[in-house]
């Protein structure tokens, strides 16, 4: 019996030891996509591969997707992990392809990070900062 309740601790550690790095891994992918969550007068998706179109709210945002805002026009994007993204007039957003990065082609934005999300990369033209929560 002593032997058995030891096989028993051990896999229950191991099985602990695997659920509590499970996160981690999946907290890497929770900003490769986002949905909208709010648009204010002119704001569009623009898909790689189709013509730009309007965005509606919760249409989903993923690497090769941009949205862009026109002219006093905003929107907000939330991501999985309850990031949330607000643009800006006049602002070009988009996912980046590496893990847990956003990419800004104009414009303005502010970006909320829940404290263990885990922070986020942003890569601005020539300038990349990395924010942390």
């Amino acid at each position: 019996m002593h032997i058995q309740s030891r096989f028993i601790l051990a896999i229950a550690s191991l099985a602990f030891a695997l659920a509590s790095e499970l996160p981690n891994e999946v907290r890497a992918d929770e900003l490769k996509e986002a949905k909208v969550t709010q648009i204010i007068q002119d704001v569009r998706v623009l898909p790689s591969n189709t013509s730009p179109r309007p965005a509606a709210v919760n249409d989903n945002v993923r690497q090769g997707t941009a949205v862009q805002t026109g002219v006093q026009s905003r929107s907000e994007l939330t991501f999985k992990d309850q990031t949330i993204t607000r643009l800006g007039e006049k602002t070009m957003f988009s996912v980046g392809e590496e893990p847990r990065t956003i990419e800004l082609g104009s414009g303005q934005f502010l970006l909320y990070a829940p404290k263990k999300a885990g922070g986020a990369k942003l890569k601005a033209g020539p300038v990349t900062a990395a924010i942390t929560g």
